[in-house]
């Protein structure tokens, strides 16, 4: 596998945004990338964090925009970029991690089913 799995997002719609009891996940065209730290971003000119009382409805704005680049920095960030500068950042940084481990990323099979066994975890 390529040192940076998500580079197959580029070019990929969101199409849900989710929110879980401790977590937040973006499913891109299938593939999804699991926030175990608080990600952060902007949209539409909105900086926004998990935080924020109204994260949930600036996130749902995500859905969708496209990924135009996505970046890697090991122990450091995920960062996604999308269509009109909106941008997605996960940290991966020890200090900001609940546990072990900062995030996920299951990509999908080319009939849209995930697949688990080719999952990466930061």
């Amino acid at each position: 596998m390529s040192e940076n799995p998500l580079g197959i997002l580029v070019g990929r719609e969101v199409d849900a945004v989710s929110f879980v009891r401790n977590y937040v996940e973006l499913r891109i065209d299938y593939s999804i990338l699991r926030a175990l730290t608080n990600p952060t971003g902007t949209i539409d000119g909105i900086p926004w964090r998990l935080a924020d009382k109204r994260a949930a409805d600036v996130m749902r704005r995500y859905i969708g925009r496209t990924v135009v680049d996505v970046e890697v920095t090991q122990d450091q960030r995920i960062l996604l970029m999308f269509d009109r500068d909106a941008w997605f950042e996960i940290s991966l940084r020890q200090e900001d991690r609940p546990g072990a481990e900062a995030a996920h990323f299951v990509p999908a099979r080319a009939d849209g089913i995930p697949d688990v066994a080719a999952m990466w975890v930061w």
